[in-house]
C-alpha cells in the first residue's frame, strides 16, 4: 500500500506523539533494562524476579514475604512462589520470626551469597555504564524526580 505525502505526514505526526509520551518512554526503557538484566543473568538459575528478591534480601539480610512484597511492589503470592523456588535451589533459607509465629523470614544461604557475589560485578558495571552515559547532573536530577513519581503512582 502506497501512502500519499499527507498520509505519511499524519503517520509521522502520530509516531512523534507516541515517542514523546513520557510514560511510553519509561515503559520502553523499563523493558530494555529488563532485557539487559536478563542477559546478565543468562548463565544463572535466576529469573529477573528471583534476582530482585535475592538482591532485596541481601540488602536487608532477612525479610518476611509480606515485607518483600511491599518493598518490591509485587504480589505476595508471586514473592512466595519465587522464594520457595529459590529455597529448592538452595539459594535462600526460611526461618521463623521470633516476634510472630505465623511469619517466616527469608535470608540468603551461603550458596545464595556466593551467587550474588559472583554476579555483583555485572550489575555494578551496568550501573556505572548508565551513570557514565547520563552524567552526574542527570543522575542527581533523577534521584530528585523518582520519589515524586513514586508518590504520584502510589496514590
Amino acid at each position: 500500500m502506497k501512502m500519499t505525502s499527507h498520509e505519511l505526514e499524519q503517520q509521522l505526526f502520530r509516531v512523534r506523539q507516541l515517542e514523546s509520551n513520557v510514560t511510553f518512554q519509561f515503559s520502553m526503557i523499563s523493558k530494555l533494562m529488563d532485557m539487559n538484566a536478563l542477559a546478565l543473568l543468562e548463565d544463572t538459575p535466576l529469573t529477573l524476579l528471583s534476582y530482585r528478591l535475592l538482591k532485596t534480601v541481601e540488602t536487608f539480610e532477612e525479610m518476611s514475604i509480606a515485607d518483600l512484597g511491599r518493598h518490591m511492589v509485587t504480589d505476595n503470592a508471586q514473592i512466595s512462589r519465587a522464594a520457595t523456588d529459590l529455597a529448592k535451589k538452595g539459594l535462600v533459607v526460611f526461618a521463623g520470626d521470633p516476634t510472630n509465629k505465623r511469619r517466616k523470614l527469608v535470608r540468603l544461604s551461603p550458596d545464595g551469597l556466593a551467587l550474588m557475589a559472583r554476579i555483583a560485578p555485572r550489575f555494578t558495571a551496568r550501573r556505572k555504564a548508565v551513570e557514565d552515559c547520563l552524567g552526574p547532573d542527570v543522575i542527581a536530577s533523577l534521584h530528585d524526580v523518582f520519589p515524586k513519581l513514586v508518590m504520584h503512582f502510589s496514590k
